[in-house]
């Protein structure tokens, strides 16, 4: 909500409190203004009063951060430096113009500062709608950020925390080599189409290698879809050959591609990411690197509204720390404990 001197309120616009006269409400809360509600106002004297903004009109999580101001910020901020990103990543496939890595911290800096929690950050970059061609664009920037929280919940130095910043930032560089159509084919991929995406890991890796980069970048972008269990490509790697920042961006890379909005989807929470993976998190990841990273998602989740399966609504008030994506809920008079009670989920953060 935000205060309105009196005269300045418009029609339409709905009070936030009770208006009280003495020790009766004169004028409920939720009421719209119009010329009656202002003459009232004004004649019991009132300069301010508070009234309900977008934010509090909205009913779920993602509409909420939508309309905040906060986010309209972020967001003009955001596009300004994916513009940015754009000419960088331009300038280095058509015209072989090395990426000053100076602008890519620069970029990174100013949209991820120390003081932006993960949870707004990832809510932020998560409801961002993109045109189709600016898709791997805004994938590439985004990783970049999610490395920057992750380098940090991994306890990096701060020479490996950029170096891996860069490794988001161009990791993914093959796929402009790519047609489009194909990188952001909404439906399943047929085989040809499959072998064409797979070759974007040895395209990046060739492209950076003529620019004498840093060994861990090199890897990152020719590893990143090599999985533990050996069933990644291009080379079907196992666990001990991925090297450490592939599997690290390997996780960030998921993760942003399955909590960001697409053009024919809706973001899914961290909760749903958990619940897809979780057969197989331990054996295709770094079990490390994805149970740090995943514990440090699910902490920023702790005070988030939720729906459940069966309907119920609470707050997320505890983790289970030997549960990822398990925690537990306060539904009014209820606990439920998702550990224990296998059979609900959580569907949606409101």
């Amino acid at each position: 909500m935000k205060t309105v001197a009196v005269m300045s309120l418009q029609d339409g616009m709905q009070l936030a409190e009770d208006i009280m006269v003495g020790d009766k409400v004169a004028i409920k809360k939720g009421t719209k203004v119009d010329h009656i509600v202002k003459q009232k106002l004004t004649a019991f004297k009132l300069l301010t009063v508070n009234v309900l903004e977008a934010e509090d009109l909205a009913e779920t999580y993602y509409e909420k951060i939508r309309v905040s101001e906060a986010f309209k910020d972020f967001q003009l901020k955001y596009n300004a430096n994916l513009a940015a990103y754009k000419v960088a990543v331009d300038s280095f496939i058509y015209k072989k113009v090395p990426f000053r890595f100076v602008d890519l911290k620069a970029i990174a800096d100013a949209m991820c500062p120390d003081s932006i929690s993960g949870k707004r950050l990832f809510s932020y970059i998560n409801i961002m709608i993109h045109d189709e061609a600016d898709l791997s664009y805004a994938h590439g920037l985004n990783v970049a950020l999610i490395c920057k929280k992750m380098g940090k919940w991994l306890r990096l130095s701060p020479e490996e925390c950029e170096t891996l910043i860069y490794a988001g930032f161009l990791f993914d560089i093959g796929k402009f080599m790519l047609p489009n159509d194909i990188i952001w084919k909404p439906g399943k991929l047929n085989k040809m189409e499959f072998d064409l995406v797979k070759t974007h890991a040895f395209f990046g890796y060739h492209l950076l290698s003529k620019f004498g980069l840093d060994e861990r970048i090199l890897n990152a972008t020719l590893m990143h879809h090599e999985r533990c269990d050996s069933s990644g490509y291009p080379q079907g790697l196992q666990r001990e050959e991925i090297a450490p920042f592939a599997k690290m961006i390997a996780i960030a890379d998921v993760y942003e591609a399955m909590t960001s909005a697409r053009t024919y989807r809706a973001p899914m929470n961290p909760y749903q990411v958990v619940d897809i993976i979780k057969d197989d998190m331990f054996l295709k990841y770094d079990v490390g690197i994805i149970t740090t990273f995943m514990n440090h998602i699910m902490d920023e989740m702790i005070g988030n509204s939720v729906r459940l399966s069966n309907g119920m609504v609470g707050e997320v008030i505890m983790n289970n720390s030997g549960t990822i994506g398990r925690p537990v809920i306060k539904c009014k008079d209820d606990i439920v404990d998702l550990s224990q009670q296998r059979d609900i989920k959580i569907v949606e953060l409101i």
